[in-house]
């Protein structure tokens, strides 16, 4: 068993070193004063070149908990933040409830506000070391992390290190959050002795039961109407070339209803559109993939002989308290590798069923055509609207982006106008809906990925909600050229929709200018990204839109800083484009 050992140290020393060798890369933290030994501790590391977590400044905590997301989407490795006590957590929370909900690992820490009043080092020195104390820090964030602690002393570091590597990264995977109190960071240690590498590991993914799966198989190869339904399934990588492989030697249609990520090439026959209405409504068997709402039960549900399966980690979403969809059969496991395993076992049981997946193929490649071909007519449509549609953005976007460009969706972004043909090209994974996630994303991708065309699309509202003032240091600080597409359309959009759909007969779906859902101001989006030195350029016509990202791209790709276009747009209710 080898170890490690360290000489006249403190805690904070011992806690870096011991993160870099679980390959903990970055730290992304907005710091204050209960950060004083972790600073010392960073500096002391690279004066002597010892091995630590690099410190990414992030002037706002929204920022850096969205790129410890994006990190880790990018690479499949959890990182590190830490935020200024109650009120820096309070600040990170959106982050964290968007890595809770999305199932996103996230090393999520703390400062905790000093105990002690006197003696120790470390102990409190400014007045508001007594305001901020709360009698239970973790509690605010404990319904949304799988673990939660405060570091007691020093002896127990690298037990408590390895518990939150292994919780957040065992399945269904999430955010940890421990709290490290001034005092405990600052104890000097005579000798830090660990394990390297470490013993401990995440628990191995799940697999369904011979059994169960021998069950899900018959069922979907039996069936005459049978769906796939996925919302999350893209995020982890292996489940677009998995899931193209069942749902083409099956002829099953796959709906991507209201998806945060890509499961299926946009232009498959097999993809079958954003509504399942239709599908659930004739369907004998629903499989619904990596999905916590599949349809909504006040427009349609299942007819009472068809059986639902559910696959995914969780497939519960024990974390919901309400939830009421029919579950015949729900398999936990890895997604990517539930399928896999399902696609051997459906061979034997769908060769008495040939000639209805035969008729089903050219019924599901009809349908598809029929979407391209409602597709191509709104592009056209909209080619030379003004204000300009949110479908000549995004297939302006898909004209200039590099082939392996990764693109950020917080906007009314229209992906079936991307030519999405590989895994995690197209994100979105503010999970817990709360607005603010994709600029950080696309700098913790764009972290990740130096020499790959990052693309940060956002509605005008969620710009706003990202602090693009944060997100634009890092980007200039760190070198992160990305370029950002804000759609203006100067409104809440989904908050209208909501309040029309609930009232559509009400006074404020008789007006344009309802409270609360629309800008008075107009926005110059663009001035902004020229305090960090960006490129900016607002657009308002529709022939300016390829030119303009052009020049952009040169300012991204060439000049290497980041660019943003502040496009005026039209409202699009319809964005699934079905």
């Amino acid at each position: 068993m080898a170890t490690k050992t360290l000489e006249d140290v403190t805690v904070s020393d011992a806690y870096l070193a011991l993160m870099a060798d679980r390959g903990v890369e970055y730290l992304f933290a907005n710091a204050g004063t209960d950060f004083a030994p972790m600073i010392e501790a960073l500096a002391r590391a690279q004066a002597l070149q010892l091995p630590h977590p690099r410190p990414v400044t992030c002037p706002h905590e929204n920022t850096a908990q969205h790129m410890a997301i994006g990190y880790y989407l990018a690479t499949g490795r959890p990182q590190l933040t830490m935020h200024h006590v109650n009120v820096g957590t309070a600040n990170a929370m959106n982050g964290l409830l968007n890595a809770a909900r999305g199932q996103v690992p996230v090393l999520f820490t703390a400062g905790r506000t000093p105990i002690n009043e006197d003696t120790l080092k470390g102990h409190r020195t400014l007045d508001i070391h007594w305001t901020q104390e709360m009698y239970d820090q973790a509690g605010m964030v404990r319904e949304s992390v799988k673990w939660d602690y405060e570091l007691r002393n020093g002896e127990q570091l690298e037990t408590i290190v390895d518990r939150m590597l292994t919780v957040s990264m065992s399945d269904p995977k999430g955010p940890v959050y421990l709290s490290l109190p001034r005092e405990v960071l600052s104890l000097k240690l005579d000798q830090f002795t660990y394990n390297s590498p470490s013993r401990m590991r995440p628990a191995a993914p799940s697999a369904p039961s011979p059994e169960a799966l021998d069950q899900a198989a018959s069922i979907l190869a039996r069936a005459q109407h049978p769906v796939i339904i996925t919302n999350w399934g893209g995020r982890s990588p292996g489940v677009m070339p998995a899931l193209t492989a069942l749902a083409d030697r099956y002829a099953i249609p796959v709906v991507e209803y209201r998806n945060r990520y890509i499961a299926m090439p946009t232009h498959h026959p097999m993809m079958a559109g954003g509504n399942p209405d239709a599908f659930v409504k004739a369907a004998d068997a629903i499989l619904v993939l990596d999905t916590a709402v599949p349809w909504q039960p006040s427009n349609v549900r299942p007819s009472a002989d068809c059986k639902v399966i559910h696959m995914a980690p969780d497939p519960l979403y024990i974390y919901v308290p309400v939830r009421g969809f029919p579950a015949d059969l729900s398999l936990a496991c890895a997604s990517d590798l539930g399928l896999r395993m399902l696609h051997d076992a459906m061979a034997e049981h769908a060769a008495s069923n040939a000639a209805r997946i035969g008729q089903r193929r050219d019924e599901c490649a009809a349908h598809h055509a029929r979407l391209e071909e409602n597709w191509a007519k709104k592009l056209a449509a909209g080619k030379d609207a003004s204000p300009i549609a949110p479908a000549w953005i995004s297939h302006c976007i898909n004209k200039v982006r590099t082939h392996d460009a990764i693109i950020v969706k917080e906007s009314p972004l229209q992906t079936q106008y991307l030519d999405v043909d590989r895994p995690c090209m197209v994100l979105n994974p503010g999970a817990a809906s709360g607005l603010g996630h994709g600029m950080g994303v696309a700098l913790g991708l764009k972290l990740a990925n130096r020499d790959t065309l990052v693309i940060g699309t956002e509605g005008d509202g969620a710009y706003m909600y990202n602090v693009p003032v944060s997100a634009h240091y890092v980007s200039a600080e760190q070198q992160l050229p990305v370029l950002w597409v804000v759609f203006n359309n100067q409104r809440w959009q989904a908050v209208r929709n909501a309040t029309r759909g609930l009232n559509p007969d009400g006074y404020a779906a008789a007006t344009e200018r309802a409270p609360l859902t629309y800008f008075t101001v107009e926005q110059h989006y663009d001035k902004l990204v020229e305090v960090s030195g960006g490129y900016g350029e607002r657009i308002t016509e529709a022939r300016q839109v390829l030119p303009a990202l052009e020049r952009a791209m040169k300012a991204v790709l060439v000049e290497k800083r980041q660019a943003l276009l502040n496009v005026v747009c039209d409202v699009d209710a319809n964005a699934g484009g079905d």
